[in-house]
Order: C-alpha cells, then sequence, then structure tokens
C-alpha cells in the first residue's frame, strides 16, 4: 500500500485521530495546554506546534483501565463473580493510580519517588490521606467503603483468605444471597461511575467538553 492510499483509508485515519486527541488530552492534563490554549482550535494548534518545535515526543502507551473494566462485566454476566470482583478491583487500581502519576508529572516528581508512592501507600490511604496531600478532592465515603470492602475481598480469593459470612453460612438462603451479591455489584457499579467522574475533573478541570470540540 502506497503512502497516499495509506492515509485514505479510514482505519488508519481513525487510528491516527485517536491517537492525536490522547496526545493533546495528555497535554491538558499534564498542565503543558492551558485553558488560554484551548479557547479556540487555532490557539490549541498553535500550543501544539510551540510543544512540537520544542522537541516533544509522544509516548504509545497500552491503558488496560477500560479492557479490565469490560472483563469485570463479563465475568459478572457469566456468573464467575470472584473473577468479575478481581477485575473490578484491578480497575479500581488502575484509575486511582493513574491519578497519583498525574499528580506526580504535574509536580516534575522523580520516576523512583513516584513509583515508591504508588507501591508503598494502601488502598485505603490512596483515597483519605494522601488524596488530601495532593490537594484532591475527598472521596466519597460510601464509595470509599465499597471499593476497599471489594479490595479485601479480593485478596481473600486471590491468596485464599476466606472469610465466613455468618449471615448467610448459618443459614444457606439462595434468595438471600442473591440479593446480597445484586446489591454488591449495584455499589460497585455506582463506584465506578463515581470514580469516573472524579477521575475526569481532576484530569480536566471540567473542561474535556470544551478540549474535544477543538480536537
Amino acid at each position: 500500500m502506497e503512502q497516499s492510499e495509506l492515509f485514505s483509508d479510514p482505519k488508519v485515519l481513525k487510528v491516527a485521530d485517536t491517537m492525536i486527541k490522547g496526545f493533546v488530552q495528555n497535554l491538558y492534563q499534564e498542565g503543558k495546554i492551558t485553558d488560554n490554549d484551548i479557547k479556540d482550535q487555532r490557539s490549541a494548534l498553535l500550543a501544539l506546534q510551540k510543544i512540537l518545535d520544542k522537541g516533544a515526543t509522544i509516548d504509545i502507551i497500552t491503558d488496560h483501565t477500560e479492557s479490565l473494566l469490560t472483563k469485570a462485566r463479563e465475568y459478572k454476566n457469566t456468573k464467575q463473580l470472584d473473577y468479575s470482583r478481581m477485575f473490578y478491583a484491578t480497575f479500581f487500581e488502575h484509575q486511582i493510580n493513574e491519578l497519583i502519576d498525574l499528580y506526580c508529572i504535574r509536580n516534575k516528581f522523580d520516576t523512583k519517588d513516584k513509583i515508591k508512592m504508588i507501591q508503598a501507600v494502601n488502598l485505603q490511604g490512596k483515597l483519605s490521606w494522601l488524596l488530601k496531600l495532593m490537594n484532591y478532592p475527598a472521596f466519597h465515603k460510601t464509595h470509599l467503603k465499597t471499593i476497599t470492602t471489594l479490595a479485601d475481598t479480593r485478596n481473600a480469593f486471590v491468596h485464599y483468605k476466606w472469610k465466613p459470612d455468618e449471615e448467610l453460612d448459618n443459614q444457606r438462603d439462595s434468595k438471600k444471597e442473591l440479593t446480597k451479591t445484586e446489591k454488591e455489584f449495584s455499589e460497585i457499579e455506582k463506584a465506578v461511575k463515581y470514580l469516573k467522574g472524579y477521575a475526569s475533573r481532576i484530569k480536566y478541570n471540567g473542561k474535556k467538553g470544551q478540549l474535544n470540540k477543538i480536537i
């Protein structure tokens, strides 16, 4: 396929468009493109040109976050609930670690320090006191409890550390068990929606719609 044919291929154009959008979004998240730069398309192109003239490069990173969520829902739909919990919990961790990573980039942290921060602080800490240190908004307590409880359940499954559920084990009741499971996953999905909105506010400060308009 010749170069002219390559760049007229709709699939290639779609991939290129996705890459450019992702690149510009990342520049805005990291503070390299400001609100003044996205007031219109011309301003955005000028800002992007300046950045590229300084030798900025595009790093291609595979983000598994959405695929983790897709997998979690697939396992839930096929009633493989322990695997579903495992993927939901990993999705939450990816999202939260991404916000920590973003804070470190904005504040020019050394890569080693960033990795230590992500590895050393547990999930409870990341969703509570670490958010305060990073000047991020407080996390909703209900969703915090949902996510940390899910993480504990996931860890029990992965490391084979089962905790008895007295409410269910004293007298096995399939209807009660089903109701409890449905409520659990309903709360998990609410936490997914909340965390996505929370992350978007931190990344884009309410300007994602404007950013998408001019890309």
